[in-house]
Order: C-alpha cells, then sequence, then structure tokens
C-alpha cells in the first residue's frame, strides 16, 4: 500500500530524528553559515547531500568520497560524482528523495539554490548549511567551513593554503601585465554580462582586468549591442556553455568588427565549470582569466 505523501514525509522525519540523536560522551558543535544560521551538530556527518557542483567538489577534495550520499542532477565533477544517487535540480531539489536518505548534512549555497528548499528541509529536522562566497576568499572560507563541519579540518586548511598561495601568484604575475578592458559573457542572445559586485567581476579584478560593465547598477546586466560596440573591450570572454566558437559571437553581431577584441583576435573561451564554480577549482579558473586577459601561456 502507497503511503501519502504528507505521512511518509513525517515518518522519514522521526526516523531520522531518532537517528540523529546524540550519543553518550559526544557533545554538540555549533557553526554560523554565511547567512547567519548557526547549526549544531551532534556527531561527525557520515551522510552528506550536495545542493551545488561547487560544494560537491568541495567535498570529494577533502576526501569525502563515502559521506556523499546525494548530489544534484548537475554535479558531475569528479567523474565520480556522476555515480552518486541524484537529487533533482538546485532549483528544484526533490525534498522527499532528500529526506528518505535521511542525510546528516545538506550543503547549498545561496546564489544556486531557493531560499524555500531551506527553510523545508529545516522544518523536517534535517541540518542543513548554507555558504554563500562571493569571493575568492570566500570560497577558502567555504571549503574551512565544510572542512570543520565534516571533521576534515586538518585536509582544508591544508588546502586552503596551497591556494592562497597559487593565488597570490599569480595576481602578482598580473599585476605587471598592463590593464585591460574586458567583457565576461554570460548569455550571447540575450546579452548578459558579469557586472559589478559578482563573484566574477571579482575574479576579473584579481586578474588585473577592468571589467567593461562594472559600472552597472545590477549585477548581472542586460547590455544592448550598441553599449557593447560603445564600450570598446580589448578581451571578450566567453564560457564554452554558452558559444562554440569565438567565430559565433561575430556572426551574432557582425557590427563588432572593429572592436578591439575582435580586431585583435583576443576572444577567449573558457570551461565555465572551472571558472564559475566557487570551489577548490577556482585559482584555476583564476589562472584561466589571467592567460585570457593578458594573452600568456
Amino acid at each position: 500500500m502507497k503511503l501519502p505523501h504528507g505521512l511518509l514525509l513525517l515518518l522519514i522525519l522521526l526516523a531520522s530524528c531518532e537517528h540523529r540523536n546524540t550519543r553518550p560522551g559526544e557533545q554538540r558543535r555549533g557553526l554560523t553559515d554565511d547567512f547567519g544560521h548557526i547549526l549544531h551538530l551532534d556527531v561527525t556527518p557520515k551522510k552528506i547531500i550536495s545542493l551545488a557542483p561547487s560544494l560537491t567538489e568541495t567535498l570529494f577534495a577533502l576526501g569525502l568520497d563515502s559521506s556523499i550520499a546525494g548530489v544534484t542532477d548537475y554535479c558531475d565533477y569528479p567523474a565520480a560524482a556522476k555515480r552518486k544517487p541524484k537529487v533533482g535540480g538546485m532549483l528544484n531539489p526533490n525534498i522527499e528523495r532528500i529526506a528518505e536518505l535521511q542525510p546528516d548534512l545538506v550543503v547549498m549555497t545561496a546564489s544556486g539554490n531557493l531560499e524555500t528548499d531551506y527553510r523545508t528541509l529545516t522544518s523536517l529536522g534535517i541540518p542543513t548549511f548554507v555558504s554563500n562566497p562571493r569571493s575568492i576568499d570566500g570560497v577558502f572560507k567555504s571549503i574551512l567551513d565544510i572542512g570543520r563541519l565534516t571533521g576534515r579540518l586538518s585536509a582544508a586548511e591544508s588546502m586552503v593554503d596551497s591556494l592562497r598561495r597559487r593565488r597570490d601568484e599569480l595576481v602578482r604575475g598580473a599585476s605587471t601585465e598592463a590593464p585591460r578592458k574586458v567583457l565576461l559573457l554570460l548569455s550571447l542572445n540575450p546579452i548578459i554580462a558579469a557586472g559589478r559586485g559578482t563573484f566574477l567581476d571579482q575574479m576579473i579584478t584579481a586578474a588585473h582586468g577592468e571589467n567593461v560593465v562594472r559600472d552597472s547598477t545590477t549585477a548581472y546586466p542586460l547590455v544592448s549591442r550598441e553599449e557593447i560596440f560603445h564600450r570598446r573591450p580589448d578581451v571578450i570572454i566567453a564560457t564554452n556553455d554558452m558559444v562554440k566558437s569565438q567565430d559565433a559571437i561575430l556572426t551574432a553581431y557582425p557590427e563588432w568588427k572593429d572592436l578591439p577584441a575582435i580586431r585583435n583576435k583576443h576572444v577567449v573561451l573558457v570551461d565555465a565549470s572551472i571558472v564559475s564554480r566557487p570551489g577548490p577549482r577556482i585559482v584555476e579558473g583564476l589562472e584561466l582569466l589571467v592567460r585570457a586577459i593578458h594573452d600568456t601561456t
């Protein structure tokens, strides 16, 4: 007999609450997430669900492969992530499926997931942590936070130390190059760019570039083709999930042929999963941007 949806969730909740009772001799640990929520964990989590590709990458990088109980449909790196149980999309996760898996911890992001899902998960008694990195240093904090939550703080600190040293080397090297005006496209039709205050804007600045839409009033401005022509970027960067070749940009907007970026053949495609995911590959993404902006190898 199939149980009613509401009764099934209730039974799952009761089972998960029993599963999470503090064991004798163990103390509760608390950590504040990036939205100010204080999360208390009774034990080191053994079953973790990730609702964002960047967080899935962090869990794997910290050696938590065996603890990952579920990931989203978009979690595709490393390859082992594709073999983990799927719990739906980032904007439409399957809450019932998540509850059935009885996780000790769910990790999610503020930029890719919905607040309503956070509320639903916590109302079911599922420990949930929100990460919201807005800079490279914010990514480092996210890695450290997850390390603390999962009992892998030492590994997280070692990883962050290595990433920070490489980041600093890249920033120093880029600072010796002449700054170039950069347009980072997130959509070709309509034209949407990475604007002021975004994670990608911060990455462009760290790579010693000048974001041509940094004076925008929105984070991801919708820009006219004429406006791009007047702003005259030296470099156009596009992600490989948006266009398949540099020629596609000129085909879409032939009047851009006189832009410095087009005239000097300085249109670069970069791997979207590396550049745009605020996870452990972020310094690799910064290196891609430094090379793209300053035409280095």
